[in-house]
């Protein structure tokens, strides 16, 4: 892309040198000169376009350097928390809800390494454009992976074997009866005072 770049750079001073020479002449436009300067002005569009290009290529990079950056802290971090919480590592397996971040994990990782896999090392034919589409759907994931891995840290700090048994007991006792509670509790109240 670089060596593309200078080409275009080069080619585009020639042109400007050209210009600059048949403006310098003093003569009339004959239709030749014309031509080179619409030539002229073609060339210096590519090399914008071809400019632009890379301004975009190398801040997609940054972006994905800033990402990957944050991918390490938060494994870290949740490796942090696997160490210091074995019992809440245990926990977020077991309950359904919780467990599903795992799986979101893991399928998002490995549809990221597919996209670089499928950029980078396959051999397939693909035009620029579905190439740039790859690269530029890459970053998002990464941000989505960032936000499930912090998640998943709070998750494992935060859940005990007392939550997983509250998400299981509470489907299983039936909903509580208002009117019920308070007259069981005027008896014993009343039984509490005949004594």
């Amino acid at each position: 892309m670089i060596i593309a770049y200078t080409d275009k750079a080069k080619d585009q001073l020639k042109a400007q040198e050209k210009a600059m020479l048949i403006q310098t002449t003093g003569h009339l436009w004959i239709r030749e000169e014309v031509e080179g300067i619409t030539d002229l002005q073609r060339q210096y569009n590519e090399y914008l376009d071809s400019f632009r290009d890379i301004i975009c290529y190398a801040a997609q990079i940054y972006g994905f350097y800033h990402e990957i950056g944050k991918l390490s802290d938060n494994m870290g971090e949740l490796n942090k928390q696997l160490r210091e919480n074995g019992q809440g590592t245990f926990a977020v397996a077991l309950t359904p809800r919780r467990n599903r971040i795992y799986r979101d994990l893991i399928l998002g990782s490995v549809e990221i390494v597919n996209d670089i896999r499928q950029v980078c090392l396959s051999k397939t034919k693909m035009t620029e454009k579905q190439r740039i589409e790859i690269v530029l759907g890459i970053r998002p994931k990464l941000q989505v992976m960032n936000k499930k891995l912090q998640r998943l840290s709070r998750a494992v700090k935060y859940t005990s074997f007392s939550d997983i048994w509250a998400e299981i007991d509470e489907r299983a006792r039936p909903k509580a009866n208002k009117s019920d509670i308070a007259k069981a509790c005027m008896r014993r109240w009343k039984a509490s005072g005949k004594r």
